[in-house]
């Protein structure tokens, strides 16, 4: 008996899957009209920029005759010169080897006044330079966190409006020590 019933809704159901009822074949399907070739434009032939040209090698092991320089080396390119007026940047730090702000992108672990939370930076433009906020803090300070930059050397943390609340310095791998309202202030991973 619940054979009677299960077949036709598995029926139904697995044609409700196929989109349409056109989609699996049936007569009343339409075709849509097809375009007829006289009306299609051949395109005309590009110019091929990589033509491959052609020259006699001479024997093998005759660095005259060749491309090569004796060392195996191809002839025919030459070193790129360095950009004149940049500086070298390595990812993941400042100019010249200094602090860059993909150094202090992520989480931290903050303290002041013997409160200890959680700081988080990005690089999303905020008031004040990016985007920063914290997590379980009790100190009032901390607590208003709402942006960071970076300025030199210093990392300056801001609250509302982008005001100063802390300027901090590096003090060693992954370790800042400043102050923020005449009370120290340190944040590290």
């Amino acid at each position: 008996m619940a054979f009677k019933f299960v077949v036709p809704i598995a029926l139904v159901i697995g044609l409700a899957g196929c989109g349409s009822i056109g989609a699996i074949g049936l007569p009343w399907k339409r075709e849509k009209p097809v375009q007829p070739a006289a009306q299609l434009q051949p395109l005309p032939p590009a110019s091929d920029p990589y033509a491959v040209q052609s020259a006699d090698l001479g024997p093998p092991g005759d660095a005259t005759s060749s491309s090569l320089n004796p060392d195996g080396t191809d002839a025919t390119l030459q070193p790129l010169a360095p950009p004149t007026g940049t500086a070298a940047v390595t990812p993941g730090s400042g100019v010249n080897g200094g602090l860059g702000r993909t150094d202090l992108l992520g989480g931290w672990t903050i303290t002041s006044a013997g409160d200890s939370c959680q700081l988080f930076m990005t690089l999303t433009s905020w008031t004040g330079g990016y985007r920063a906020s914290t997590r379980g803090c009790t100190n009032t300070t901390l607590k208003s966190i709402q942006a960071w930059n970076l300025q030199g050397a210093q990392v300056v943390l801001a609250g509302q409006g982008g005001s100063p609340l802390a300027t901090l310095a590096s003090s060693g791998n992954n370790h800042f020590d400043g102050q923020a309202n005449g009370q120290s202030v340190s944040f590290y991973r």
